[in-house]
């Protein structure tokens, strides 16, 4: 399912490549308002994800730090190297970034921005983090319980669906902002729903239908009280999530059918491990390649082929990052398991037990 999200994404961005020689744009198209659809599916597998592996004995702050570091190298990496890109050709900078010491504060810290981050796509981790911010609260406070985590799903439900009524903004809205009012906003946001979705499928796997019933009805009633006061035309981010929500259910209900071992599963897990090196690569590889082609005088008719190809390379070159970079650092960076790696486990899986240690003599 990763992996699908990361080709949609890249395949969305993928008029970096072409509008120097070609006017057809995926931005422009009949698609245009589902574009990029696989960042609502990312935050409902995030959901689905960390329901799964958060387990009775985590702790808030040990589960807080294990998903910053997990987040911060690979991210700090990419943002780095906006910087750097900037110094040799300011006129290469990416979504109006200008070297402020607030804004490189704000972009490598991921806090709350109205607008975008230094590395552009890093918008959604701000979003990712206030999420694992919420379960680490959970952890800390009520523990991991059923009831806790039925009712972080119900919070998750009324924070998106406060934003959903207010008319918040789901994406990056350019312009000036304190850090509490960009704070709200992200608090307060419609992808509240698609994490809050994700949590609760998990949650009610395998529940038998009074259970189901009982525990849906809530965010169901919050849901629609939404969608009643919400402004006129603002409905989008929740059709959006929808949509992923059903390429989500999709992916689920073939489950069994996708866990069969052939060579093209093992690509697509591989490509699904890679999909943050991916999602953060791509504009790079994109803007680049486009900005060669533009030089190179490539006839318009070439604009699919330029696409597909160009996704592949960006596809390719996120996994020579994963492999090369995160992957390496992911392991040095827990040593002997200090900080706990929460893996992602088979559904249905337990973790291994620990080793029973010997008794001395």
């Amino acid at each position: 399912m990763r992996a699908f999200a990361a080709g949609e994404v890249v395949l969305c961005h993928s008029d970096l490549l072409t509008k120097h020689f070609s006017n057809l744009a995926i931005a422009r198209s009949w698609y245009q308002p589902f574009s990029a659809l696989g960042v609502e599916l990312f935050f409902i597998v995030s959901g689905y994800v960390i329901a799964m592996r958060v387990g009775e004995k985590d702790t808030g702050g040990a589960f807080f730090a294990a998903r910053v570091l997990r987040l911060i190298p690979m991210y700090w990496f990419f943002t780095s190297l906006v910087v750097l890109v900037y110094l040799v050709k300011p006129a290469w900078h990416l979504m109006g970034f200008s070297p402020d010491p607030i804004s490189m504060a704000k972009s490598f810290l991921i806090l709350p921005q109205q607008g975008f981050p230094i590395l552009g796509v890093g918008w959604t981790l701000e979003h990712e983090i206030l999420f694992y911010l919420g379960v680490a609260l959970m952890l800390a406070t009520v523990g991991s319980g059923r009831g806790a985590r039925i009712g972080l799903a119900w919070l998750l439900t009324a924070l998106g669906a406060v934003g959903l009524a207010l008319g918040s903004p789901a994406g990056p809205v350019p312009g000036a902002s304190t850090l509490g009012a960009a704070f709200l906003t992200h608090v307060f946001n419609p992808f509240m729903l698609a994490f809050a979705l994700g949590w609760l499928v998990r949650e009610l796997e395998g529940r038998r239908a009074a259970d189901l019933a009982l525990q849906v009805l809530p965010p169901a009633l919050i849901l629609l009280w939404a969608v009643w006061e919400a402004p006129s035309g603002k409905l989008m981010p929740l059709w959006r999530i929808g949509a992923a929500g059903l390429v989500f259910a999709g992916f689920i209900l073939c489950r069994q059918a996708l866990q069969k071992d052939s060579r093209l599963g093992r690509s697509m897990v591989l490509l699904g491990e890679a999909s943050f090196s991916i999602y953060l690569s791509h504009w790079f590889v994109l803007s680049a390649g486009g900005k060669l082609l533009g030089g190179l005088g490539v006839p318009a008719s070439y604009d699919v082929v330029v696409r597909l190809v160009g996704v592949a390379l960006a596809l390719a070159i996120g996994v020579a990052f994963y492999l090369a970079l995160e992957k390496p650092l992911d392991r040095w960076l827990r040593p002997g398991g200090r900080l706990r790696s929460f893996r992602i486990l088979p559904h249905g899986a337990a973790a291994a037990p620990a080793p029973i240690p010997k008794k001395p003599g």
